[in-house]
């Protein structure tokens, strides 16, 4: 629930903003820009440097070394956005920024696409409109090699995050395809290291939905479960596995991790290697579960339960007229999440961009806290262990002064107390002896007498 009202509420894609430090007037606003789905981003920190142009310009052979700069403008067109970006790599460079074709609007979620070879790049880049890229192309056109950089373009960025107290964190899965294990399966360490942290996790798993109301799609019935309300395509064309098969582990899985968080990682980590068919999903699942420590009884009853009736919302066995509970949780956060490659991670409703890998998602969700925990000092810009506020600090040192003030105060009037009441109890009780003994040898004195 917590989820689903973040996205209400942030469904909005932040974006950072492009900035050009030097010469001020060379652009005065700042550039919209997307970023790439390769390489190592560096969320939450910023990157400054001289911008260098490429030659040859389009990128798409080997880049001339760069000699300083860090940063390098690259055209658009005649090989893929993972070729330009490598070979500005290889050339040394810490960055690239290529021009669009054009000057529509950066929508969000447009990325420079992978081209299956983006694991071998390391460094982030960026798409930039082709007016900021001409203005930034004809500077860098007009100083050469040698100038002192104070002639050059320096650009600032900051890879932006959305910040808050509690920090949400989708994981958006396909069972049948093994990136998103080896996502799930690097991220399990930092999974450990932020558990006892405010952050709240959800699984959405790569699902869709033809009912009634789904114009001009078919599709089998072996495929679907609830009236074709929960579907994914056959997973082995005319094997016997169905779809089917695999709605149903998403539910067995969505269970696990609903109750057994920890234990969910390990599962997910021997399904990846031992249960390759899905006509045996199901026995492969329980063995699992019995090898893991996962109660089976547990997971079936909230298998179970999840399936309810239309009408009154009561469980139900009849999955025909049933929806289901935690499957339609999934299907309302892909559609407001605004998801639409799997596997992916969202960040307080942020998309996660470049090379997906257990640290990045760490460093994300690390920058995501307002104050960041001890556990993410490795990720943070500048990080500093979170102390109190001042104001608190005195406040404190203030009430501690009066309280051993109150206690001193107490111990001498204690002492006083006790003084007064020894004199005003005591001397009495010792001159009432004193007398007493004196009586006593008065009258011891008197009987002597009267004896002789």
């Amino acid at each position: 629930m917590y989820n689903i009202l973040l996205l209400i509420c942030i469904i909005t894609v932040i974006q950072s903003k492009l900035k050009v430090i030097r010469p001020q007037n060379l652009i005065n606003e700042y550039i919209d820009y997307s970023i790439a789905n390769f390489g190592i981003i560096p969320f939450g920190h910023r990157l400054m440097g001289i911008v260098d142009l490429a030659y040859p310009q389009n990128g798409c052979s080997e880049l001339r070394p760069t000699y300083g700069a860090h940063f390098i403008l690259i055209e658009r067109g005649n090989c893929t956005f993972v070729t330009k970006v490598k070979n500005a790599e290889k050339a040394g460079y810490q960055m690239a920024i290529i021009g669009n074709y054009n000057d529509d609007k950066m929508l969000s979620d447009f990325t420079m696409a992978d081209d299956g070879q983006g694991y071998q790049v390391s460094i982030p880049s960026v798409f930039i409109k082709k007016k900021h890229f001409d203005i930034l192309k004809q500077n860098a056109q007009s100083y050469k090699v040698e100038d002192p950089n104070d002639f050059k373009i320096m650009m600032l960025l900051k890879f932006d995050v959305v910040q808050s107290d509690k920090v949400s964190v989708i994981f958006g899965l396909n069972i049948q395809d093994r990136e998103s294990f080896r996502i799930v399966d690097e991220y399990q360490p930092y999974y450990q290291k932020l558990k006892d942290q405010d952050v709240n996790y959800t699984l959405v798993y790569f699902m869709m939905s033809f009912n009634e109301t789904t114009s001009g799609i078919t599709q089998k019935d072996a495929d679907c479960i609830c009236s074709n309300r929960y579907c994914v395509f056959d997973p082995d064309g005319y094997g016997i596995g169905t779809g089917r098969d695999v709605v149903y582990e998403i539910l067995r899985q969505t269970c696990i991790f609903q109750k057994y968080p920890d234990k969910w990682f390990q599962y997910m980590d021997e399904f990846n290697f031992k249960c390759a068919k899905p006509q045996a999903y199901s026995v492969c699942s329980q063995q699992i579960m019995e090898t893991q420590g996962i109660p089976k009884t547990e997971i079936q009853n909230c298998f179970d339960e999840s399936f309810v009736d239309k009408n009154t919302s009561q469980p139900t066995k009849n999955e025909t007229n049933a929806i289901n509970i935690l499957l339609e949780n999934q299907l309302h956060i892909y559609q407001v999440s605004g998801i639409n490659v799997f596997p992916a991670v969202l960040v307080n409703s942020m998309a996660y961009k470049g090379q997906f890998s257990g640290q990045g998602i760490f460093g994300e969700i690390c920058n995501s806290f307002l104050t960041p925990p001890p556990e993410c000092s490795s990720e943070i810009e500048g990080y500093s262990p979170p102390v109190l506020d001042q104001s608190i600090t005195l406040y404190l040192l203030i009430l501690a002064a009066f309280v051993v003030l109150f206690f001193l105060l107490g111990f001498c009037l204690f002492r006083k107390m006790i003084k007064s009441d020894g004199e005003r109890v005591t001397k009495p009780q010792v001159n009432e002896m004193v007398s007493q003994y004196i009586k006593f040898y008065e009258g011891k004195d008197k009987q002597k007498e009267g004896s002789i």
